[in-house]
């Protein structure tokens, strides 16, 4: 995993209220709680090459949408995630949208509430 990859995805991930980092000999999991809500691995590919991607969860629309425009974007087993390649093309402002509604979808209400600004504020 290259050391610039894995900082910028802990830069958007560990921004998120009450997050903790489990690493393990193969993955990184950005947890809320004891839930994983993102994912980052790099398994080689055939050719003995590193392949970093991000999995992360999805609402079914959104995973939807996302698998049906293909590359970088890819399903994964488990049924609400989605997973997508990150390489020199990755639009970095879309991965972040896409981690933080993973979040979302995992926290707690009140940490959910964090995220949002109060209410008549511009």
């Amino acid at each position: 995993m290259p050391a610039a990859l894995f900082e910028r995805v802990e830069r958007i991930c560990s921004a998120l209220p009450e997050t903790t980092l489990r690493t393990d000999r193969w993955a990184h999991a950005f947890m809320i709680r004891r839930r994983n809500f993102a994912f980052l691995m790099a398994p080689e590919d055939p050719a003995g090459v590193p392949r970093p991607m991000l999995i992360f969860h999805a609402d079914p629309l959104e995973r939807r949408a996302l698998l049906h425009q293909g590359h970088p974007f890819f399903g994964t087993r488990s049924g609400n995630r989605v997973g997508v390649v990150l390489d020199d093309d990755t639009d970095w402002v879309e991965v972040t949208e896409l981690v933080t509604e993973s979040y979302r979808m995992l926290a707690p209400q009140k940490l959910v509430k964090l995220l949002d600004p109060p209410v008549g504020s511009d």
